[in-house]
Order: C-alpha cells, then sequence, then structure tokens
C-alpha cells in the first residue's frame, strides 16, 4: 500500500471531521484535500504491538483485494506516516448520514428505512458472493452496527466504512459492539465461538447475520435489544408475532438464540407494514 509522508506540522493542522454526539469512533478522523480530492484520515490510536501489526495487515489485506469489492465498500487508499511512522490512513469521503441517525429521524419514510435495512442485507449477500466466487474466501463485516453504515440518501446508496475491524484474509478479529460478553448470543452454546484466548467472538457469517438482525430489532424494538434478558426478547417476537409480523422473518430473528445456522432476513424486510412497526416501536410496553 502506498505510503504518503506529511510533517506533523500539516497533520496537526488538519480540520477533524465532526461526528454526532451519539456517534461513537474508536479513532480520530480528520478532513484531508488529496490532490483536490477530499479524503478522510483516521489516525490510529496504536503504532506498535500486535494491534498494530494486525491493523497493517487487514489494511493490506483489503488493497490487495480491492478488485473485488463494489465502490459501496469504503476501501482504505494510502497510508499516512510522520517521521516514517504510520499514524493513520486514508479513504475516500463520503457525504452522508450514518444508518444510526437516519432510523431516528422523524422525517424520513418508514418505507425508506426499510429501503436502507434492506440494502444491508444485499450487501452480506454480495459478501457471500464474493467468498464463493472469488479468492477473498475469508471476508466479513465484523464490527458490524448502525454507525459502520454511512447512507447517501441522494443517491439512495448505503455505503460500508470502518472496513479496517473486518475479517479478511486470515487476520485477527477486532472486538465488535454487538459481539459482547453481555450480548443475547452469550444464550447460546456452541454456535458462536471465542477467539483463542477467550476475548473476542470469531467472526463469520453467522455473526454477521446475528449484528445485522440486532438492528433490524434495535428498529423495530425502538432501544437496545442486545442486551436484555432472554425472556424480555421472547416476550418482544411474540409481540411482533401478535401484531401480524410474518413468522419467516420472526423465525429469522429467533434463530440468533438457537443452535440452527443463522438465515439473512432480507427477502422478508418488505413484509414488514408500517403500521407493525409503528406498534412495535410506540406501544411494546418495554421492561424498565
Amino acid at each position: 500500500m502506498e505510503v504518503i509522508n506529511v510533517s506533523s506540522k500539516k497533520l496537526g493542522s488538519l480540520r477533524k471531521l465532526i461526528l454526532p454526539p451519539e456517534v461513537s469512533s474508536e479513532c480520530q478522523l480528520f478532513h484531508y484535500n488529496y490532490r483536490g480530492d477530499e479524503k478522510i484520515i483516521k489516525r490510529l490510536n496504536c503504532s506498535e504491538g500486535i494491534r498494530f501489526a494486525n491493523k497493517l495487515y487487514t489494511l493490506e489485506a483489503l488493497n490487495i483485494n480491492r478488485e473485488y469489492l463494489t465502490n459501496n465498500f469504503v476501501v482504505p487508499e494510502f497510508l499516512l506516516s510522520v517521521h516514517k511512522r504510520i499514524e493513520g490512513f486514508a479513504i475516500k469521503y463520503v457525504e452522508g448520514t450514518n444508518l444510526s441517525k437516519v432510523l431516528n429521524d422523524p422525517r424520513i419514510s418508514i418505507g425508506e428505512k426499510k429501503y436502507y435495512l434492506k440494502r444491508v442485507g444485499q450487501i452480506l449477500e454480495q459478501m457471500k458472493q464474493i467468498r464463493n466466487y472469488t479468492p477473498l474466501t475469508d471476508f466479513y463485516i465484523g464490527d458490524l452496527h448502525e454507525d459502520n453504515f454511512v447512507i447517501n440518501t441522494s443517491q439512495k446508496e448505503v455505503y460500508v466504512v470502518d472496513l479496517d475491524s473486518c475479517k479478511i484474509s486470515g487476520n485477527k478479529v477486532s472486538p465488535a459492539k454487538y459481539l459482547s460478553p453481555m450480548a443475547l448470543l452469550n444464550s447460546t452454546k456452541g454456535k458462536y465461538k471465542l477467539s483463542e484466548g477467550g476475548q473476542d467472538y470469531m467472526v463469520d457469517e453467522n455473526t454477521d447475520i446475528y449484528c445485522y438482525i440486532i438492528m433490524i430489532l434495535n428498529y423495530l424494538y425502538n432501544g437496545r435489544i442486545n442486551n436484555v434478558e432472554l425472556t424480555e426478547f421472547y416476550q418482544f417476537l411474540n409481540f411482533l408475532s401478535d401484531i401480524g409480523v410474518d413468522k419467516e422473518l420472526i423465525d429469522c430473528f429467533m434463530r440468533i438464540i438457537s443452535n440452527r445456522q443463522n438465515i439473512n432476513p432480507v427477502d422478508y424486510i418488505e413484509t414488514l407494514t408500517p403500521k407493525q412497526i409503528s406498534l412495535a416501536r410506540k406501544l411494546y410496553p418495554k421492561r424498565k
């Protein structure tokens, strides 16, 4: 991967990318004009050790395999160094809004929100095709959550960002927001496996679909469902059934806490009616 050298003064003068208060980022982000094109610099928190080496390996793997990835995967473009020390990397600037904000914006129609949720599922299907038909057989998002998707509402496109935390080419797994010791997936024994050392979960198709379903359920639940008790999870699914939500979609939801393989619910998103979504978000009696 190409390395661009800049001075510490230049790096220190970059304008910080301001994220909404509810959107978190593990690294500092900066605007950077490179040869007339606007980029975003993601400055790394660490610059040595195993974690740093794994990050560089991941970036290089993405760069080598970029030909297999469509434009909605925001792949790092070059490394940035100061005094021969790697400080971060650059990605293209994507104009848009994080999916978390879109889903909670009352000005955006339910139909459009369903469209974006469906596009995420289509991206997962696209990744499955990449694994099946290209040399890139080990490629998963890993840390899949609402803030790692940027929505360009004018283009109606969904972009996958923060790919430096993805699972690719045998790299080590990175921490993931919805794959935690307190998550619902811990109620299922043997299906979701911890990595060597027992700190992070191994990433595969099941975990990506798990996180995708948690995103959908967060929207329907109008809250954070990933850390509720199992009884609360069952009660919410029963409520969805009572208001007429498609049985096949509910089965997809149920599978994430069973020993059965997870199913991508992308084909069933369209069955959700505006009335069902409104009832779930407004009338379901959440536990305090």
